[in-house]
């Protein structure tokens, strides 16, 4: 019974070591940014409905869907906006896909390699050879362009002439949603997702981040400000800046509560193996 008792309790402080693992990985740095946009979504994450947002994106329809302007539709300046507009959407799901690939990376078995891997090696080294003369409609891009996430939708996905089932597919997605490093990208993106939705997004115009403060835990601390804050009158620019350090003020004390709570329970892991050695 003892022995049982002992593994059990190894067993929760294996569990506990890798959760603040986990949690220190996630909060090395301490992010502030302030931007003015239209409106802000009350929606609470969650995990699937972030992934298949974020999945949308890709779709060929997507940004017509959505009023999101066509940057053909615009001679220059507001041309170049417009692509900057759908640039960001399109770095959300690229980022997304680029962690997965990560993942793949750290799974895949050398004697085994993984066809999604080499598609999207090849992927890259397509974008690096053709750079800016990428043709959209040529057969091997588009093979090439094909996610290798796993599709979140009931639709036929042909990988390697071996098509998955939605069951399969879903199963993939249900262990991605597990993962932490996953689940850490796709808040992430789901957060500046919601930044984009909340500006005007049938505008050229592109939400500004009028201030950017990061603080590190090596005492570094980055603060960046957006030239336009200074066009701002008099009475807008102080605001911003206003809220904008109220936010250090109350994210660096919640950042500290956090990091002292994760070194309490370090100390008390250390005691809890000193305890077990004795």
């Amino acid at each position: 019974m003892p022995n049982k008792i002992q593994e059990q309790a190894k067993d929760l402080l294996e569990k506990l070591v890798s959760s603040v693992h986990g949690l220190v990985d996630d909060i090395t740095a301490l992010e502030v940014n302030t931007m003015v946009v239209d409106q802000i979504t009350g929606a609470k994450f969650n995990a699937w409905q972030a992934y298949e947002d974020i999945y949308s994106i890709n779709d060929k329809d997507y940004f017509s869907t959505k009023g999101i302007p066509n940057p053909d539709d615009f001679p220059e300046p507001e041309k170049t906006q417009a692509q900057e507009l759908r640039n960001r959407y399109t770095s959300l799901f690229s980022q997304l896909e680029r962690e997965y690939f990560y993942i793949l990376l750290e799974q895949s078995n050398d004697n085994e390699p993984d066809p999604r891997i080499i598609q999207y090696q090849q992927r890259l080294k397509y974008q690096v050879e053709h750079k800016a003369n990428i043709v959209p409609t040529d057969e091997e891009y588009i093979k090439l362009a094909r996610p290798i996430l796993p599709a979140p939708t009931p639709v036929a996905v042909q990988e390697d002439n071996n098509q998955k089932t939605l069951r399969q597919r879903l199963q993939e997605i249900e262990e991605l949603l597990n993962n932490g490093k996953f689940l850490r990208t796709l808040r992430k993106m789901s957060e500046l997702k919601a930044a984009l939705n909340g500006g005007d997004i049938t505008s050229v115009d592109v939400d500004i981040i009028y201030a950017q403060t990061v603080m590190q835990l090596d005492g570094d601390i980055i603060s960046r400000y957006h030239k336009k804050v200074f066009e701002l009158t008099e009475v807008d620019r102080d605001l911003i800046l206003k809220i904008h350090n109220e936010g250090i003020v109350a994210g660096e004390k919640q950042w500290r509560g956090t990091l002292d709570f994760l070194i309490n329970i370090v100390q008390n892991i250390a005691k809890l193996s000193r305890n077990e050695r004795l």
